[in-house]
């Protein structure tokens, strides 16, 4: 990811929060076919410094042939918003986009047996209906398992960038965050709004 210094977050709490509040990621890999990638949603686990991902692929996948150790990468979005030069006291000036993103870079582990399952558990929380992988009946639980294979990819470098008008004046920001709460926008307002003096 190109890195701007004035937009590089290194907090590894916040890091790890946008990731848990935006979990359905992009794993990158580059296997015998080439690049490939596979929307997942992952569980991301924040020990001190340490980000841990874990999650699951159809066996069929290709991509599980790189869980052996493979180098991957997983790919985060957050908020994010078209940013319109008019809500700027500054002029001239050009429209842009703000957004949050993170790259996490590591090589991939297999993961199966309680491993597995507890990935599948951490996926179920807060189902609305209360679906509990535990209680299926055990043959149809066991076919399911086969079918799917289980990876952990440990962070071994993080690039993640919240580009939300920090280049810009106070006064531009407090354009930004009205014109975005006027259009619904308040994650990304709120993002920008953390960015103000005081916020």
């Amino acid at each position: 990811m190109y890195l701007r210094p004035a937009f590089t977050e290194t907090d590894r709490a916040r890091i790890a929060g946008l990731i848990a509040g935006n979990p359905f990621g992009l794993l990158v890999t580059n296997g015998a076919g080439g690049l490939d990638a596979s929307p997942v949603p992952f569980v991301v686990t924040h020990t001190g410094a340490d980000i841990v991902l874990t999650g699951h692929l159809a066996a069929a996948n290709a991509q599980c042939a790189c869980f052996d150790g493979g180098a991957a990468m997983a790919v985060f979005g957050g908020p994010h918003a078209y940013i319109s030069p008019s809500w700027y006291r500054t002029q001239p000036a050009v429209p842009t986009w703000d957004y949050a993103a993170v790259h996490v870079h590591g090589h991939l582990e297999p993961l199966g047996g309680d491993a597995l399952m507890a990935v599948l558990r951490a996926l179920a929380q807060g189902d609305p209906g209360g679906f509990d992988v535990d209680a299926l009946e055990a043959g149809y639980r066991d076919g399911m398992l086969t079918a799917i294979r289980g990876f952990r990819l440990r962070a071994e470098r993080i690039e993640a960038q919240w580009k939300m008008s920090q280049n810009r004046s106070p006064a531009d920001r407090e354009g930004v965050v009205a014109g975005l709460r006027a259009r619904g926008e308040d994650a990304a307002a709120a993002l920008v709004a953390a960015t103000l003096p005081g916020g």
